[in-house]
């Protein structure tokens, strides 16, 4: 039997509408609500005008949109004026992600993308009732319970506290500050009195530094208000075909993906993360939902490190992380140095062409871009273990890539003329993912490039 999505979801759309349309309704009625100008009239025409079209499209929407499960096929049909129908084989949704947002929570609804392989795109149930989505994920999961999954991770206080810091959630509150500086005086018709406010604090050290004092606790507690509501109850589990992952306290996330569908595991850790032993721990799948705000296929970003290991082994037992793994000879650190920097060079010209007397900020850019060459090299790892490959690169921000012959699509070695002469290639490889996932690793040695090749060509 087709089914529409609930009805709510036509309020749901106009939330949205409005939530995009609040700043030029506030530009056009509050900031220019005295003006008679030609182009703010018409842009209050216009901007009813799109309020109703609005309005109509989104009752269209839902009425054309319908959807069944019907011989182990998802059957979708929609379009407005233009009719498709699509027909997803279940065998071929590979991961589910629901969404449950504040909104869904006052109707106890939900949204339900169900992600599919290759270059098509997923397939959202944006308005459904939990019950429902509960019995699709059965349906999908071979109703498997969640009282059969093993719990890997549960986030903490302190943990939560830690992450709010290393995510520089609190630097939000410079822009929100800014933003208030520059409009509230003209909002409330104060005449300048915000300026001469801030003037008077800049030349009043005894009043500065308290401000200041209670800006940092303020923001602070922002960012570790902020990042409970995102991360709150974060939780990763599994069972012998699936790994789900749950987050939020408002805003709830729960992710679900097939185990067999991972193509690699890649950590990524920036500067800050690496000084407190923390790591963020990326799935790569060959699934797609075309939903960038999800984070579909990341983990907690602030595990730490030895805690991230035992939780991938766990989910993933055939993946063996090695933490000792082989570095680039010297010849690759002076082929570094030696490459050219285009970038440097336009820079000099530039800087020679309008302000020459600057002369001195043209060697300086070049040694902190060399010196960023010298922590690429001490920064570059790589090992083949068995049929499980692993690979190390980047400068301030560093990602280590482990997967497996079979996960690879493609593999390619590649030489310049410099390269050549100092006997190292750049090594390339593919994995499957939306988008393509590339790693790249340059200036190993050749040999090495070369046993890269041939432990490839044993691929089954």
């Amino acid at each position: 039997m087709k089914k529409r999505l609930h009805p709510i979801r036509i309020l749901f759309s106009m939330s949205y509408m409005v939530k995009n349309l609040f700043f030029p309704a506030i530009f056009l009625f509050v900031f220019h609500s005295a003006a008679e100008a030609k182009w703010v009239v018409w842009g209050r025409y216009g901007f009813f005008i799109f309020i109703l079209f609005s309005m109509i499209g989104a009752v269209l929407t839902w009425w054309t949109f319908r959807y069944e499960f019907r011989e182990q096929t998802l059957h979708v049909h929609n379009g407005v004026f233009v009719k498709s129908e699509r027909h997803v084989p279940l065998e071929r949704i590979q991961n589910a992600h629901r969404h449950t947002s504040f909104f869904h929570k006052l109707f106890r609804m939900t949204s339900l993308s169900l992600e599919t392989g290759g270059d098509e795109a997923s397939v959202k149930l944006d308005m459904i009732l939990l019950r429902e989505a509960d019995g699709i994920e059965q349906m999908l999961n071979e109703e498997m319970e969640e009282d059969t999954r093993t719990v890997h991770f549960s986030v903490t206080s302190r943990e939560l506290f830690k992450a709010s810091f290393t995510s520089f959630s609190f630097f939000a509150i410079i822009p929100i500050l800014a933003s208030v500086y520059f409009t509230i005086d003209e909002f409330f018709k104060l005449g300048g009195l915000t300026h001469e406010v801030a003037d008077y604090v800049m030349d009043a050290l005894w009043l500065l530094v308290p401000i200041i004092f209670a800006f940092f606790v303020f923001g602070a507690a922002a960012g570790i208000i902020t990042t409970y509501l995102r991360y709150g109850n974060f939780k990763i589990m599994s069972d012998e075909e699936r790994i789900y992952l749950k987050k939020g306290v408002l805003n709830e996330t729960l992710f679900t993906i097939t185990k067999e569908k991972v193509q690699a595991v890649k950590w990524k850790q920036s500067l800050l993360k690496r000084w407190f032993g923390l790591v963020e721990v990326e799935l790569i799948s060959a699934g797609n939902t075309g939903e960038e705000e999800l984070e579909t296929n990341s983990l907690f970003p602030f595990l730490p490190v030895g805690e991230a290991a035992r939780i991938v082994e766990e989910l993933l037992p055939e993946y063996k992380i090695e933490m000792e793994m082989e570095k680039l000879p010297r010849e690759a650190l002076w082929i570094k140095l030696m490459r050219p920097s285009y970038l440097w060079m336009i820079a000099t010209i530039i800087l020679l062409w309008w302000q020459p007397a600057y002369w001195y900020g043209s060697p300086i850019l070049l040694m902190l871009l060399l010196f960023g060459r010298w922590l690429e090299f001490k920064q570059v790892r790589y090992l083949i273990n068995g049929s499980f490959l692993q690979m190390k690169s980047g400068v301030l921000l560093t990602e280590l890539l482990i997967t497996t012959r079979e996960k690879i699509q493609e593999i390619e070695l590649k030489e310049s003329i410099l390269q050549r002469k100092w006997k190292v290639a750049t090594i390339q490889i593919v994995n499957r993912s939306k988008p393509v996932d590339y790693t790249t690793l340059k200036d190993v040695p050749f040999q090495t490039a070369i046993q890269f090749y041939q432990w490839y060509a044993k691929r089954k």
